[in-house]
This record gives C-alpha cells, structure tokens and sequence, in this order.
C-alpha cells in the first residue's frame, strides 16, 4: 500500500533500543527525534519538502519514491545527506568508531561537554576519568587559562577571553568551609594543572579543583622536634608556603617554609608529611613562590656577608636547592615578585618610580633575560603578571585593587574592563581540567585493599593446609593405634 505523504507520524522506538543514526564518516550522532521528518533536528527545507502530497519527477525525468520523502535529511557544511546513506545502530552503546579516536574527539571539547558526554554511557564515563584522558584534555587546553580571585569568605572564576557583554562577570566558587564561621580571607598559595592550594582558614589548607569543585585536606604538619633560631638581622616569625607539581615523579607537593628556615613537604601521592634541607638563602618570604618546569622559584640573597640575589629553585622531585641567575641589574630581593608567563619564569621590579618587567624567555640561561619598561606610574604597589590577554597584552594584578593590561612594546597599562570585580582582592591563574587531589588517595586505598586481600588469601591457604595436615595427622595416628 502506498503511503500518504502528508502524514507526519514515525515509529516511535522502543525503550530497549534506542535508534541512533551514525555517519561514520563524518563521525556524526542526531538523537532519536532526528528520524522523524517534523524533528525540530532537522533542517527547515527538509520539513517542507515533507508535506508534498504526490511523489515528484526528478530532473532526469527518474521519478522518486514517496519514502525518500519521508527520510530525514542531514545538513552539515552545506551537504544534504540522506538517510540512507547514514548507517542506524539498533543499539544502544558505544558508536563504531575505535577508542582512540573517541578519546581524540572527546579531550577536545570544553569541560562543561565533557561532564555532560559523562552521561551518555558507562563506557564513556570510565574512558573520560582515566589518567590517559585527563592528561590529554590538560594538555589541550593548558593556554585557555582563566583568572580565579580570593577576596573575604569568597571566591570568583573569570574568564579573561569571554565577551565583556557576555560573560565576563566573575562567578561566585564553592569552596570547603565557605560557610564556616571561622573562615574569613580566603588565601592562595599557588595553582598547578588546575588544581589550586587555598587557606580558608588559619593553617587548613585544601588542594582544590575549581573547576569540578573536588577537594582534599592536607593534614596537619607534624610539629618538628627543634627549631632553626632566626637570624639576628632578619627575624622572620611568619611561614611560607607553596604548591607545585613533579612531573618526572608525577606527584604534587605542598611546600612549607617554617619558622625561615624549615623546609617541610607533603606529597599528595605518599600522603605524608617530610622535612628536607634547611633553607639556605635570607629571605622575606611574604608570597608563595612560583612553580615552573618542577620546581618552586623565590627571590633571595646569599647567607654570606654582602651575598648577592639569586632565584632560589627548589627541586620538588630532587627535593633540592639551586640557584638561578636574575638580571645583573636586580640587586634588592626585598621588592621583587615573581611569576610566569607562557611557561617563562619573569620578574617584576619596582625602581624609580618606574617597574621594569622581566622576561626568562630560555630557562637557567642568564642571557636570556629581557626588559620591559612600564611607563606608567604605580609607586609602593605590587604588580603580579598574570598570563596573556588575546595573545597581544599582558594582564597583571595590582595588588588588592585591580586588574590591568599592559601593552609590552610600549609599556603602556590601562585598566582590564571587569563588571563586578571585588574590591579587595587577590589574583591568580588555572586552567579547567578533570584532575582530581583525590586520585592518588584513591590509588594508595586500591593498593591497601589489593595487599589486604592477598595477606587474606596467604592465611585462608595457610589454614586450610594447617586442617589438611591435622586430618592426616589425626587419620595416621587412628591407623596405628588399631
């Protein structure tokens, strides 16, 4: 029986199998509701080509059938497909296509779809929290930095790159203990990979995923058994603290300088707390340091009389001290703040009421340093480079009170247009990602269940042959007794 063309019915799929159609070709999914000619998934000309009441007459004179009417149709880069020429699973599950280039696919979508695909299946699920997948994600979208500010009992998400009419207001983050009474100035004391090291409150610190609000607490240090006595010249009565990660170890550390001289560490991967060599450099360790290529970099001086200024690098897989040359001009370390920009260590210097901003663009490589002046004006104020806005101008934190842009080929700032920024507030960078503090806690409870349950079957076989015997034992000496 021929079918009426001005019906606009489909075949409702069944809840078991869900019909999805698949061009693998074109690596294309349209949800079930594209198989119906009314679908609202469907191109509007396809829609209308649908109502006519009669079959057509191609141009060849060849005429076409009413069921190709009834087909929907696809558009993509300006191609009508059929479909006909798209294959239909019947099954609900993964498509036809391999695993690597699903994970290919997927690591190059933002966050935000990446979650929502965590949805779709099991399979995808698994495949997008495995360690190979994070890494690959992360690495994609390392430049697509965004802007994270602590201000009192808050913290707010902006991104640098978003329209100013659309999205450029800073969004309020969940924190831990955001609703605590207790806490008050939120601190932060460094950001790696995403995650970010912050203390809500007086010595509890949380290393910190803003972007999947995962969280993990670094226990309390251990409190060292003596002291280092201060220097005589330089009391130094507050600690210091940073946040970097390892690669060739694969491991994040949380480092913290006590009482000016004790350098204790805690490694998210062997959750423990562990003291290394004194600090060897005088110091005023008032901000934490800047992590880059595994190590944790302040400026200092030598403890030697009439010591030069170097950039103390701490090695957190080595857990060792080096040095690093700074400009041959830098000679005051008390006024320096440190950063990075597009993965080189830069300095900035306050001097004559003029900031000369330096750039290491070859790391360890004292010739490498370059200057740029800032013209404008901003005595007694600290300035914190932040990253790179539009790949042309360099946004910088001023400290407690703003953000600028700053031009580097001729030094000019001017203020970064932000609508409801804080008025008091510090600044820093990250990156969305999926890595979670909590992952090695969740290897290390693995591992623990896997001895425990090899320690179990070791006894549970060690007692069976301890009965096999005494049933030998027992059946022998009946034997010999009768």
């Amino acid at each position: 029986m021929p079918h009426n063309s001005a019906s606009k019915t489909c075949p409702t799929p069944s809840l078991t199998a869900k019909p999805l159609i698949h061009c693998p070709e074109l690596s294309l999914s349209t949800p079930p509701a594209a198989m119906c000619p009314s679908s609202p998934f469907l191109h509007p000309s396809s829609r209308r080509r649908n109502k006519s009441k009669r079959p057509k007459v191609g141009e060849e004179g060849q005429s076409v059938s009413v069921d190709s009417l009834h087909r929907p149709r696809v558009f993509l880069g300006g191609s009508e497909l059929l479909i006909s020429d798209i294959s239909v699973s019947r099954e609900v599950g993964m498509p036809d296509l391999s695993q690597d280039i699903i994970v290919d696919i997927l690591s190059r979508l933002r966050l935000k779809s990446v979650c929502r695909f965590r949805c779709v299946s099991k399979s995808w699920f698994n495949l997008t929290t495995e360690p190979h997948f994070i890494n690959t994600h992360l690495n994609r979208h390392r430049k697509k930095q965004k802007i994270i500010l602590s201000s009192n009992n808050s913290l707010f998400s902006l991104d640098p790159e978003a329209p100013i009419d659309d999205d450029m207001l800073p969004l309020e983050i969940d924190f831990p203990l955001k609703n605590h009474p207790n806490t008050e100035w939120v601190h932060m004391f460094g950001s790696c990979n995403g995650l970010v090291c912050i203390m809500p409150q007086p010595e509890v610190f949380f290393i910190f995923n803003p972007t999947t609000r995962e969280s993990l607490r670094v226990p309390d240090c251990p409190r060292p058994s003596h002291i280092c006595p201060p220097e005589p010249q330089e009391v130094i009565f507050h600690h210091a603290y940073s946040f970097g990660y390892a690669p060739s170890i694969d491991d994040y550390k949380f480092v913290k300088v006590a009482y000016g001289c004790m350098v204790l560490i805690f490694s998210l991967k062997s959750s423990s707390w562990k003291r290394v060599q004194d600090f060897p450099y005088r110091h005023c360790l008032e901000k934490s340091g800047t992590t880059l290529n595994g190590a944790v970099h302040w400026l200092c001086r030598r403890l030697e009389v009439g010591g030069t200024c170097v950039i103390a690098a701490f090695d957190l897989a080595q857990e060792k001290f080096s040095d690093l040359p700074p400009p041959e001009s830098v000679t005051d370390y008390k006024r320096f703040t440190t950063g990075v920009l597009r993965g080189c260590l830069c300095l900035l210097h306050q001097h004559d009421r003029r900031h000369s901003f330096w750039i290491m663009n070859k790391y360890r490589v004292k010739e490498s340093w370059t200057m740029i002046m800032i013209t404008d004006s901003y005595a007694s104020i600290s300035l914190k480079p932040l990253c790179y806005w539009k790949d042309t101008k360099i946004l910088l934190a001023r400290s407690w009170k703003q953000l600028l842009l700053c031009n580097p080929n001729d030094g000019t700032c001017k203020n970064f247009l932000g609508n409801g920024l804080p008025d008091k507030f510090c600044a820093d960078v990250y990156v969305e990602c999926l890595v979670s503090p909590n992952l090695w806690f969740r290897r290390n409870s693995r591992l623990r269940l896997a001895r425990i349950t090899v320690l179990c079957t070791f006894l549970l076989l060690v007692h069976m042959n301890y009965l096999l015997l005494v049933t030998e034992l027992s059946k022998f000496l009946t034997k010999k007794s009768n």
